[in-house]
């Protein structure tokens, strides 16, 4: 029960996360989302399909053990579709990864030269969302945005769920 109730809260986090951020991002400008920071990403744009695309492939690993085909392409001039698509992919993860039972939580999946349980790849894709969500935040100050910006680390998540 407790690794259950553990991912679970993680995993809400990671939509409470996405959503917040999303939802400031709807408050700029669409065209500064597509300039060019010299991050990784290069855009904040790539950036938030990077994460997407990232929790779509460790969605279909963590739920079904494997992966037969991903090929997620790079969406053009979609800034505002691919941040919907973002937050829809972190409720699809807490809607059927949080039903997982303690067995299935402990169960080992083998991924390229990987093998790690159920529970290590879920907190994997909420950690790489974060991190790329700290990259966005960067980015915004690089682009001269500093007003407003949302936390959005784990401690403001528990913050919120105790105040709110």
């Amino acid at each position: 029960m407790y690794l259950q109730n553990l991912t679970t809260r993680f995993l809400r986090y990671n939509l409470w996360a996405n959503e917040r951020l999303t939802s400031w991002l709807m408050t700029i400008d669409r065209n500064t989302l597509y300039e060019n920071t010299g991050s990784s990403f290069r855009t904040i744009d790539r950036t938030l399909q990077h994460i997407l695309s990232a929790q779509i492939y460790w969605h279909a690993i963590i739920a079904k053990g494997q992966i037969n085909e991903f090929n997620q392409s790079v969406k053009e001039n979609a800034v505002d579709e691919v941040m919907s698509d973002l937050v829809i992919s972190s409720q699809q993860l807490v809607n059927s990864l949080s039903i997982s039972n303690e067995q299935q939580l402990l169960e080992s999946i083998h991924v390229s030269d990987s093998t790690q349980s159920r529970y290590e790849y879920i907190l994997h894709v909420v950690n790489h969302s974060s991190y790329h969500r700290g990259q966005v935040v960067t980015m915004c100050r690089a682009l001269g945005i500093t007003e407003e910006l949302p936390p959005t680390d784990y401690d403001a998540y528990l913050w919120w769920i105790e105040n709110m």
